[in-house]
This record gives structure tokens, sequence and C-alpha cells, in this order.
């Protein structure tokens, strides 16, 4: 899930970055814009990690990204400047998105496999750039073909966010055996296992003899 979620942000992040020249108007001023939508995006970032959960954060993010994306086969060719909007407005939730997930990753995996989680999933995100100069060369058959399937797979994304565990307000765990349940996911667990879980402590096992 963290492989998918890092691979379509940065499809979509990239994807949105190598179309300007597609886009109406002066291609300076639409790279400019582009740019400076990610100021706004990483401080609305910011504050949704201080006050909002990580998952509905995450997932309102992509969710507006991906949606103005879809919405893009739907303006009339006539307005080319509501067009160039929505794709800002894209830029602008996956951007939010992509500043979120380095923050929400390192917080799900325990220290003794976090640098190797947030490795694998960066190593996804890297598949995902070289991946979005595909995305925009579908133009040339459909022009909105690139958003739809930008838009759709953000919001696919954003869904399968809404599974992942709460870190918000909880101890990083240390161990594996600390690691919060996939939601949905549901396991049988004993009363110590759960104490464990809420105080991110160890709960004691009895270790198993190898000479009887």
């Amino acid at each position: 899930m963290s492989i998918i979620l890092w691979l379509t942000i940065s499809v979509g992040y990239f994807g949105l970055s190598l179309d300007t020249p597609n886009l109406h108007g002066n291609i300076y001023m639409n790279s400019f814009l582009l740019a400076a939508v990610e100021v706004p995006a990483y401080v609305l970032a910011w504050l949704l990690l201080q006050h909002v959960s990580r998952r509905y954060s995450m997932a309102g993010a992509l969710f507006l990204g991906g949606s103005v994306l879809l919405l893009m086969q739907l303006v009339p060719s006539d307005l080319l400047f509501l067009s160039t909007t929505l794709v800002m407005v894209g830029k602008f939730g996956i951007t939010s998105a992509y500043s979120m997930v380095y923050v929400y990753t390192a917080e799900l995996y325990p220290t003794v496999v976090r640098n190797m989680g947030v490795g694998v999933s960066s190593t996804a995100a890297r598949l995902g750039s070289i991946l979005s100069p595909y995305f925009v060369y579908l133009g040339t058959y459909n022009r909105f073909l690139p958003y739809v399937i930008m838009g759709s797979l953000t919001i696919l994304t954003a869904i399968i966010t809404l599974f992942f565990p709460e870190s918000s307000g909880a101890s990083l765990p240390d161990q594996i055996d600390q690691m919060q349940k996939v939601k949905k996911i549901k396991r049988r667990q004993t009363k110590n296992h759960k104490r464990m879980l809420k105080d991110g402590k160890e709960s004691p096992t009895v270790q198993k003899s190898t000479t009887s």
C-alpha cells in the first residue's frame, strides 16, 4: 500500500510538471505558477499535520488533486483559462500530499526497519517519476487522457490511504510487534499485546528453551 501511494503521487506530481508546455498560455508564466503554487501547498500540509489526522489529511489532499483532474474533460474548449486553473489546483493538492507522505510513512514503520521502509517507498516514487513522461505522451491520442488516468489513480490512492493506521498522536513504534494493524484487517490479540500497542512498550514474552 505504501509503494502504491508513493508511486501514484510521484506520477501525478511529475506528470503535471512535465505537461506544462502543453498548457494554454505563456509557457514561462505557467511554469512560474506551477512552482509558486507549491508554496501555499507546503504551508497547508504543515497546518494539516499539526491539527488534523494523518489519514484524513493525505486522503483529502489526494481527493482534491484527483477530482479536479477528472473535471478537466468537462471544461468547454473555449474556457482554456479554467483548464489551466484546474491544473494548478490539482498540482496544489498532489504537492500537499507529496510533502506529507514523508512524515506519514516514517511514522508508520518501526525504528528497526524505518530506513528500509522509507527507502523502498522512495524507490517506488523514483519509478513513478520515470513513468510520468509516458503518461504525458498519452496526450497525443487524447488531450484529456493523461488527466483522466492521473486523476483516477490519485482518487484510488486516496481511498487506499483511508485503510492505513492512524499515527497522529501515537508513539513511534520501535519493534515490528508494536506496529499498528492496517484498518479492517483485524487480528486476535491478547490483553498484554493490546496494552503494548497502547503504551508503546513491549510485553513480556516467555522464551522457549531449545534444549528440551
